[in-house]
């Protein structure tokens, strides 16, 4: 055999070694990088020969020399690396299994673990090279995210408004005091809210008329019109000095609410305080281009316990709710375990926005490295399984975190010795064979 074999063979070390030494550069460099994954490189033979056509030896075993070595091939290492915590909210990382699921400014698909996004000025969820993060919107029908609709990129808009709600129910812990004589009267102010998020105040005063009886009236503000058990009462802009009264409380002796006068079968009807017919329904029309509202006071709540209490205290409200709320502003956002992105608004609403989608592929090591810490897919990878993160073996979604990049330093140092060294010692073949070759050069002299 050829001392060119040994050559070559020393060549293909050099070379092989040093592609190893590229792997490991390159994840040293990325020690820093978001979401990166670090490769390794594994070296194969080559197809070896056969000494001068003799292809065995007496005993019959082959006699084969190696030709050197190659890369068998480069592998990625997609273990789970650990978090950094951000504060920033539209920080995510993947605890599990899967990808981002992205669409490159020219329209290509494309998978990522580093989830250090961004709403650029239109609106759009974006990774840092302007790629927009793909996922489902809140349907502003439901008001939910819809999982089921196609998948689109996500759009935030930083003036997201949270529409209004009308008060539907009141709620006011009150106590009446027994001891007032009667004539006293106890008033109470309560704040609701329209159809267009008007906060509306209302007032409520109680008159005591006998003993263990209280009747009342609610008044509205200037160009309201309220009706209360079938009474109605117009307030314009200067309000009436007296109101009518709407309803009758009467307590026990021990006082507790035994009955409200209630509008039953269009008449007023004493109704038993053991019964939510008991609270009576307020309609109201505000005159200011709000559509009517139609508000509860729950005197008595389902599980049959009352609101209202006469005991020979102070009259005071001790407590006071309502279901309504003006229109609010986006203040915050926060991420889930899901992917859902929700924000909270300035009238303390908290509102789904979006939900990010993540994709898992069956071969992840078949996927190819795109550059800006994308993957796209391949034929080895296989297509991708698109869906909500907790599900079908995706991971979990980390709000206001970013994963690492899972390169190990002591290891990749340890390769770098091991691939330096080889790289020495493959030199020395390709020295020696070369000195041999001199020697057989120079027999003619």
């Amino acid at each position: 055999m050829s001392l060119y074999s040994a050559f070559y063979s020393g060549l293909s070390g050099l070379a092989t070694n040093a592609n190893a030494l590229n792997v490991i550069g390159n994840n040293l460099s990325n020690i820093n990088t978001v979401g990166f994954k670090g490769s390794s490189t594994t070296f194969s033979d080559i197809f070896s020969t056969s000494l001068g056509g003799v292809s065995t030896q007496g005993n019959g075993d082959p006699i084969q020399f190696g030709l050197g070595t190659q890369v068998n091939g480069v592998s990625q290492n997609f273990s789970q690396s650990s978090f950094q915590s951000t504060g920033n909210a539209l920080d995510m990382a993947i605890q599990g299994n899967g990808f981002f699921t992205l669409q490159t400014p020219a329209g290509q698909q494309v998978y990522s673990r580093a989830g250090n996004f961004t709403i650029n000025n239109t609106g759009n969820l974006v990774a840092n090279d302007g790629s927009s993060v793909m996922g489902w919107v809140r349907d502003p029908v439901t008001g939910l995210v819809n999982t089921s609709a196609a998948l689109a990129p996500i759009q935030i808009n930083a003036g997201t408004t949270a529409s209004a709600f009308a008060t539907s129910k009141i709620t006011t812990g009150m106590n009446l005091n027994a001891s007032d004589p009667a004539g006293t009267t106890f008033t109470t102010p309560i704040q609701v809210y329209d159809s267009q998020g008007n906060a509306q105040s209302l007032v409520a005063t109680y008159t005591k008329t006998a003993p263990n009886t209280w009747t009342y009236t609610i008044a509205g503000p200037p160009n309201s019109t309220i009706t209360i058990n079938n009474v109605t009462q117009a307030f314009p802009i200067v309000p009436p000095a007296t109101a009518p009264v709407m309803g009758t409380l009467d307590f026990s002796p021990a006082g507790a609410l035994l009955s409200d006068t209630a509008l039953v079968g269009g008449v007023p009807t004493q109704v038993p305080a053991t019964s939510t017919a008991a609270n009576p329904l307020m309609t109201i029309a505000w005159g200011n281009g709000a559509a009517n509202s139609n508000i509860t006071m729950a005197l008595v709540n389902t599980d049959k316990s009352t609101n209202v209490s006469q005991y020979s205290a102070a009259s005071a409200a001790t407590s006071s709710s309502q279901n309504g709320y003006g229109a609010g502003s986006l203040t915050s956002m926060t991420v889930d375990q899901t992917g859902i992105i929700s924000g909270t608004f300035t009238n303390g609403q908290v509102i789904q926005l979006a939900q990010v989608a993540l994709s898992s592929f069956n071969n992840v090591n078949g996927l190819v490295q795109a550059g800006n810490s994308h993957w796209a897919q391949s034929l080895s990878s296989g297509s991708p399984t698109i869906g909500v993160a907790g599900q079908g073996g995706r991971g979990g979604v980390l709000g206001s975190n970013l994963e690492l990049s899972n390169v190990d330093v002591a290891t990749e140092f340890t390769k770098l010795i091991l691939s330096q060294r080889g790289y020495e010692a493959n030199s020395k073949i390709v020295t020696t064979t070369d000195q041999l070759l001199q020697v057989t050069l120079n027999l003619k002299q």
